[in-house]
């Protein structure tokens, strides 16, 4: 059921003529599909679990995902735009926001953080995550040549770099998510591929 609603959106798109911006818009919000779809049905004992010591759960990267979602979509928008900080969900969740790593996004956290972070029970976590995901698609497609253009302040590289660097750059980022959630449900035992 998972491969088949992914895979029409797929059929969908080769019947789009889209430019180049159009493009990028629409692989970013089908990763973001493709990822609620990996992660939907399993429990919140399967979000957690961790073949080894150095190897994050698939909760750890679906969370991973939305928060830097969440953070293309202030790079967009300007401050005030992610859900994370307007509703203080760290707090809410219990988390200590200086042990999230970069813009508690959970970039450079180490294993055993990343290993102990306690998040919050799956239809709370994918609750976030959808609405991170389509907060970003919104501003990810609102994009203009000229605003995929425009220089933006890039706290990862802490440089200017053009927006739409940020936004191929979080494409590519994503699928490597995704990947990683596919393959470590396939040593759950269950199909990985979101895709067939």
């Amino acid at each position: 059921m998972m491969q088949r609603a992914i895979w029409s959106n797929i059929e969908q798109k080769e019947d789009l003529k889209m430019n180049p911006i159009e493009a990028i818009a629409f692989n970013y919000r089908q990763t973001h599909e493709r990822a609620i779809a990996v992660v939907d049905e399993l429990s919140d004992g399967q979000l957690k679990w961790r073949p080894n010591l150095t190897a994050p759960s698939i909760g750890f990267h679906i969370w991973h995902m939305a928060r830097w979602a969440d953070d293309l979509v202030e790079s967009i928008k300007g401050p005030g735009s992610p859900i994370w900080q307007r509703e203080g969900l760290a707090e809410v969740w219990g988390l200590i926001p200086s042990d999230l790593g970069q813009a508690e996004t959970g970039a450079g956290m180490d294993d055993d953080m990343s290993a102990n972070l306690g998040l919050p029970p799956k239809d709370v976590m994918l609750d976030y995550a959808r609405r991170a995901f389509s907060a970003a698609d919104e501003a990810v497609s609102s994009l203009s040549e000229s605003s995929f253009h425009r220089l933006h302040y890039s706290r990862g590289h802490g440089e200017e770099e053009p927006l739409g660097d940020i936004v191929v750059r979080a494409v590519t980022h994503n699928n490597r998510h995704l990947g990683m959630m596919e393959a470590l449900r396939g040593l759950l035992g269950m199909p990985g591929t979101a895709t067939r």
